[in-house]
């Protein structure tokens, strides 16, 4: 980025869902004057964090997201696809954390039906779903936990969290994640999880990013409760509706 312009469009680009989007910044340089920055231009910052149990092991799937206390407007929206499995009568994913104005695409790799619902909140849906079938939910518009059951196989469960930012992803093996801001500031920092016991399930702490580079590791509090177990009594003769 260069600092020798009076207006210049650049492009950045930031990390949603794992995948890299490029989009368009406008800088407007302070010409004739010299305050604390040469320009309005922002700096891009990298920030990545570890998340650790208590006894300092990774924790892994643990969603995190950033949002700028600023406010979320002009961010980018995420366009990529989100799909949740049905396999084994399990959700696959679990845990699955998408973008305020997303679809979810239920794919069902069972050679059974499931019935899918939503258990309560602003974004209802219920679906039946035959074998090798798939069906998109209408865009999901209220930020909030989605609690999911199959009303065949009612010890399938699954989550979704719906955050309005587009900078989230779940910690990899390593406890891992890595975030592209656009520019340093401050942020709020969110890590989540149903098996979480805490309050909402969820950790905050506001960060003031003021580097290219940043690395922040966190403990969590206690252990993740045990997730519930996805395994049920054998099938049953189905009913003619389904």
């Amino acid at each position: 980025m260069t600092n020798q312009f009076e207006e210049t469009m650049y492009i950045d680009e930031i990390s949603i869902n794992n995948k890299r989007v490029s989009f368009i910044t406008k800088c407007v340089a302070l010409l004739g004057t010299f305050l604390s920055t040469s320009s309005y231009c922002v700096n891009a910052s990298e920030l990545t964090l570890n998340v650790v149990t208590p006894s300092g092991s990774p924790a892994t799937d643990i969603v995190s997201f950033i949002r700028p206390t600023k406010g979320i407007n002009g961010l980018p929206l995420n366009d990529v696809p989100l799909y949740i499995g049905q396999q084994d009568k399990k959700f696959a994913p679990y845990i699955t954390v998408m973008q305020k104005g997303q679809s979810i695409n239920f794919v069902n790799h069972d050679d059974i039906t499931h019935h899918i619902y939503s258990v309560s909140g602003e974004n209802r849906f219920e679906f039946k779903i035959k074998a090798g079938g798939e069906i998109t939910t209408q865009p999901l518009q209220s930020a909030e936990e989605v609690a999911m059951g199959c009303n065949i196989h009612d010890w399938m469960s699954g989550y979704v969290l719906v955050v309005d930012t587009p900078y989230f992803g779940k910690t990899n093996e390593d406890g891992q994640i890595t975030f592209d801001l656009p520019e340093t500031g401050e942020y709020e920092l969110s890590l989540w999880h149903p098996q979480l016991d805490v309050t909402n399930n969820r950790i905050k702490q506001l960060l003031n990013v003021t580097q290219a580079n940043v690395n922040i590791s966190i403990s969590l509090p206690q252990n993740l409760l045990p997730i519930p177990e996805q395994v049920g009594q054998e099938d049953f003769d189905f009913l003619d509706e389904y």
